[in-house]
Formats: structure tokens, sequence, C-alpha cells
């Protein structure tokens, strides 16, 4: 009997299964809308995003245009900046802190990427010219691009910078780099990004030495206090 019950059934799951046909049917005209109505709001969304991020743009580009006027004393005492491209950084001293400029948070393109490129150079360039060089990380991202490989040139780094900068900023980081020894070296070399346009932007990287020397070397000749 169970034999017989067996077959019976084997011979009936054939046709069941094939009365099962899938079937893909086209979208309800409520659902076409819908799909339209969330295309709509995410348009509007980053429509909004646009216009926040033109905003903040436009500031940034008025404190920067602000700066740059007190910044020209730093060009009379140290010299102008040198683009990062193609250098070779032959002007540098025996003993060198490299300064990287990055980001805490990740950003479009290669904004961080370019900065941690240019100092790898820069640190080969060094070495093979029988010099040394540290590196001093502003920003989480150069530090997580740079210690993968380059972890023993790390002396210090700080994260968590706030946005947009300013001279009290700028004076608590340089604070921070002299009680770090940034005096015990021969120059300290900050690289950073210089903004173009919208699209592009290049990185330089300028030389600080130590306000010391003698008879024409003496520094700040041209001021009195």
């Amino acid at each position: 009997m169970i034999g017989i019950a067996a077959q019976r059934l084997a011979r009936a799951v054939p046709r069941v299964a094939s009365r099962v046909v899938i079937t893909r049917g086209m979208a309800t005209e409520k659902q076409i809308w819908n799909q339209i109505q969330s295309t709509k709001n995410i348009q509007k969304i980053t429509s909004s995003m646009k216009m926040v991020s033109a905003a903040k743009l436009k500031g940034d580009e008025s404190r920067r245009l602000t700066a740059i006027a007190f910044n020209s004393w730093a060009d009379a005492l140290n010299g102008p900046p040198k683009l990062a491209e193609d250098a070779t950084f032959e002007e540098l001293p025996e003993r060198v802190l490299i300064v990287p400029l990055s980001s805490d948070k990740g950003l479009c393109g290669g904004i961080n990427t370019f900065i941690t490129r240019h100092t790898k150079t820069c640190i080969a360039s060094l070495e093979a010219q029988g010099k040394s060089a540290d590196v001093a990380i502003i920003g989480d991202k150069g530090r997580g691009q740079l210690r993968r490989l380059h972890a023993d040139y790390i002396k210090m780094s700080l994260t968590e910078v706030e946005s947009p900068g300013n001279y009290t900023l700028a004076g608590a980081i340089a604070s921070d780099l002299i009680a770090s020894g940034a005096g015990d070296y021969d120059a300290v070399v900050i690289m950073y990004n210089a903004f173009k346009n919208k699209g592009s932007y290049e990185q330089f990287y300028k030389v600080i030495k130590p306000f010391s020397g003698q008879g024409e070397d003496e520094p700040l000749l041209a001021y009195e206090f």
C-alpha cells in the first residue's frame, strides 16, 4: 500500500508544479506616481545641498582673500611658497620637520591623497640626499594614510581641528608644534593645498627656518619693536 501511494504522489507532483507559472506584471499607476514623487524629493534635497555648499564656498573665499594680505609678511621673512609638483627639495637643510595639512573627514577628489603623496616624495628625496625628516600630521585622514608605510616618521598628530581656521587656531597649533620640539629642527616645511577654483587646487610647501643668526643673517632687521 505504501508503494502504491508513493507512486501516485510522484505522478501528481509534476502536474501541480506545471501549474505554477511565475508572472511579472507592469507597475501600477500608483507605484509609478510614488516613484516620480520620490525622485522629485531627492532633487529638492540635492538642490538645497548645492545652495548650502555655494554659501559655504563663498564664505571661505571671502575669508581666504581677507587673510592673504595679513600673510604677506611671512613671504618677506621666509620667501614665497613653492609648488610641490616636480619639486626636488634640494634647498631644504639637513634635519626637517614636515607638517602636512589634511582634513579629519573624507572629501571628494584627492585633496588628502595629494598632500600625503607629496609628503612621501619629500621624505624619499631627503633620504636620497643623506638628510633626515620627521612628520607632524594635522588631520585624521593624513594620519591614516601615512602611518601605513611611514609610521616611524610620525612624531605627533593633531586631529579634530576646527574649521574654518583663524589666528587663534594657528597660534594653538604652532604652540603644540614648538612644545613637541619643532625648534630643534633646521626647518619646518608646511605642506598644504592652495585653492584655484571650484574644480581644482594645487599643492604648495612653505619652508620656515629658525629666526636666529648674526650679522647679515640676523632676521627681522627691517622691523623695529
